[in-house]
């Protein structure tokens, strides 16, 4: 056997302006945990379920601190 016995033909991808909300969409729908992304039709990196992951997880301690500076009043 080999690899185009193997591989994906249809391979879902994302371009490196596309917003991580879509990125983690396109993941979760398709459950796949890499998305090839794409600048100008050309491979030009992949993004991983944990960088999204990751991503999500400082926006919610930004969030989070943000939250308390306003409440403690220093916002």
């Amino acid at each position: 056997r080999t690899v185009s016995d193997l591989m994906t033909m249809d391979v879902i991808c994302c371009t490196a302006a596309e917003p991580m909300e879509r990125v983690y969409e396109l993941m979760d729908r398709h459950q796949i945990r890499y998305l090839p992304v794409l600048d100008h039709g050309s491979l030009c990196g992949l993004v991983s379920l944990l960088d999204v992951v990751r991503h999500r997880l400082e926006e919610s301690e930004a969030e989070a601190e943000a939250l308390k500076d306003y409440v403690s009043g220093k916002a």
